[in-house]
C-alpha cells in the first residue's frame, strides 16, 4: 500500500469519496425525517446506486428499482399462499429464491430479487407483517436509489460522455501502435506483442460499450447535452478494427518480389500516416475539437496509389500473383482510409455538439 496515494488522492478518488459521504448522509437524515422502520436499507441503496459516472449511477437505480419491486412482489405473493408455519415458510423461501435466482441468470437487473425477497419472507413471520415489510422495503429501497442519483447528478457530477471519449482515444491509441508493429515474417516476440495490443484494443471495446449504453441513459434523460448518438462512434470504431485486421492480415502475406522494393518506402509512408491520423483523433476527442492533419494521410494513399498503377501499367508484364497482391492491398488500404474518414466525420460532428448551446 502506498502511503502517497493515501495522503494525496487524485481528482476522481476523493470525488468519488465525496460523492459516497454525501449520499450515505443525506439519506440516513432524510431516513429519520420519515421515520423510516429500518432506514440502514435506504442508505445501502443509496451507497450502491452511487457510482463514478451519472449514466452508471441511472443503470444502477434502474436495476435495483426493478429488482427491488420484483423481489417484493413475488416474496408477497408466496408469503399470502404459503401457511405460517416454519414448513410453509421453509417452502415459500425455497421457491421465490429458486424463481427469481432464475430469472436473475437471464436477466442482470434482477440480481437484486432473490435479496429482496429473502428479506421479506424472512423477517415477516405472519401475512399481516409482510405487507407492511413489503411496502416499508419499497419505500426504503426507492428513497435510497432516488437520493443516490440526485447526489450523482449534483456532487462532482461525472459525465459518461467524457469517459466515453476518453476510452475511444484509448482505442485509437492502442489501433496506432498496432499500425507501428511490423508484421512482415515470422517472430515469436513480436507476435507476442501483437497478441498483447489486441487483448488491450477488446479490453477498451468492452468498457467503451459500457460507456456508450451510459451514454444512452444520460441521454434518455435528458442529462446529457449532446445530439450525437453515441452509437455511430462505437460503429465507427469496430469498422476501423475490422478494416484494420483484413489490413495487417494482407500484411503477413510474402510481397512478390517484383513489387517488394518498389512498394516498400510508399507503404511505410501510408502506416506512419495512419499512425499520426490514429493518434489524432484520440486528441481531438478527448479535446472536443474537430480532427485536423488529414491532408498528409491522403498524399501518403494517393501516393501509394500512384504507385501501384505504375507497377501495374509498366511495360513489362506483371505476373498474376503479383497483381492479386496488389489488388487486394489497395482494397485492404481502401477500407482503412474509408474507416478513418467515417470516425473523423464523427469526432467532427462530436466537437460541433460540443460547442453548440
Amino acid at each position: 500500500m502506498n502511503l502517497s496515494n493515501w495522503m494525496h488522492p487524485d481528482r476522481e478518488i476523493w470525488q468519488a469519496g465525496l460523492r459516497t459521504a454525501a449520499a450515505g448522509g443525506l439519506t440516513l437524515l432524510i431516513a429519520d425525517f420519515l421515520a423510516l422502520p429500518q432506514g440502514y436499507w435506504a442508505v445501502i441503496s443509496a451507497v450502491i446506486i452511487v457510482q463514478n459516472r451519472i449514466g452508471a449511477s441511472l443503470q444502477a437505480a434502474a436495476s435495483r428499482v426493478i429488482g427491488t419491486l420484483v423481489g417484493g412482489l413475488v416474496g408477497f405473493a408466496v408469503a399470502m399462499v404459503m401457511p405460517a408455519t416454519p414448513v410453509g415458510a421453509f417452502l415459500g423461501l425455497a421457491l421465490a429464491l429458486g424463481v427469481l435466482g432464475m430469472m436473475a441468470v437471464r436477466h442482470v437487473n434482477l440480481r437484486v430479487a432473490p435479496l429482496t425477497a429473502a428479506i421479506l419472507l424472512v423477517s415477516a413471520p405472519s401475512h399481516v407483517a409482510v405487507t407492511i415489510s413489503a411496502t416499508h422495503r419499497m419505500i426504503e429501497i426507492l428513497v435510497g436509489c432516488a437520493i443516490g442519483v440526485l447526489v450523482s447528478m449534483t456532487v462532482a457530477p461525472g459525465r459518461s460522455d467524457s469517459w466515453m471519449r476518453t476510452e475511444a482515444a484509448e482505442i485509437l491509441s492502442r489501433l496506432a501502435t498496432l499500425f507501428g508493429i511490423d508484421r512482415s515474417g515470422t517472430d515469436e516476440a513480436r507476435d507476442g506483442r501483437i497478441g498483447e495490443a489486441d487483448a488491450a484494443i477488446d479490453k477498451a471495446f468492452r468498457s467503451f460499450d459500457t460507456l456508450t449504453k451510459e451514454v444512452a441513459e444520460e441521454r434518455a434523460s435528458h442529462i446529457s447535452r449532446g445530439v450525437v448518438d453515441p452509437e455511430r462512434l462505437r460503429h465507427g470504431l469496430r469498422d476501423l478494427r475490422t478494416s484494420s485486421s483484413f489490413m495487417f492480415r494482407m500484411s503477413r502475406l510474402p510481397k512478390p518480389a517484383s513489387v517488394a522494393d518498389a512498394l516498400g518506402g510508399p507503404l511505410a509512408e501510408v502506416t506512419a500516416a495512419v499512425r499520426m491520423a490514429l493518434t489524432g483523433l484520440g486528441q481531438s476527442l478527448i479535446a472536443r475539437a474537430a480532427p485536423s492533419g488529414m491532408d498528409a494521410l491522403d498524399r501518403s494513399f494517393a501516393a501509394f496509389q500512384d504507385t501501384a498503377q505504375n507497377l501495374m501499367g509498366g511495360d513489362s508484364a506483371m505476373d498474376a500473383s503479383a497483381v492479386a497482391y496488389l489488388n487486394n492491398l489497395s482494397f485492404a488500404l481502401e477500407q482503412v482510409r474509408h474507416s478513418i474518414a467515417n470516425v473523423a466525420g464523427c469526432v467532427s460532428d462530436m466537437a460541433d455538439a460540443a460547442a453548440g448551446p
